[in-house]
């Protein structure tokens, strides 16, 4: 038991590394240094990797790329992904603008947690009726259900 305890601690700090090596990349500036570190974990699923290359996209006005980097974290539950996904549909940034889509992501989030969600929710509130409000919270639900969505 001890032997496999130890072996799966020192899988997990061998997959720590390179996220935490992203990580300084990113806060130097080296985006292209971060982008190496992260992708190669993005691909393997890592949700906060998916997310430092969304960052990245970002300050590089690919908003599209930013967007598919957040959605990918976001339908595998990261509550900021989901965010920040949620505010590209809001502004229109790399996704078409959609309040009804942005609505039910904030509410996601919100669901997941994320108190600064609630707010957001509100602001995407104020281009839908009541009614929309309402399916769009149905939608979350059936996300939460059925599994979350790759796209839209």
């Amino acid at each position: 038991m001890l032997r496999i305890a130890i072996l799966m601690l020192a899988a997990c700090l061998a997959g720590a590394a390179p996220a935490d090596t992203g990580r300084a990349h990113f806060e130097r500036g080296d985006y292209d240094a971060a982008v190496a570190a992260w992708t190669p974990l993005a691909e393997r699923g890592d949700r906060w990797a998916m997310v430092g290359l969304g960052h990245v996209a970002s300050l590089r006005g690919a908003d599209s790329e930013a967007a598919r980097w957040y959605r990918a974290a976001a339908t595998r539950g990261h509550a900021e992904a989901q965010v920040l996904l949620a505010s590209a549909y809001l502004e229109g940034r790399g996704v078409p603008r959609d309040p009804f889509l942005a609505y039910a992501w904030y509410h996601v989030a919100a669901e997941n947690g994320l108190e600064r969600a609630v707010a957001a929710r509100e602001v995407a509130a104020r281009w839908l009726d009541s009614d929309r409000q309402a399916e769009a919270r149905a939608l979350a639900r059936r996300w939460r259900i059925d599994g979350m969505p790759e796209a839209p």
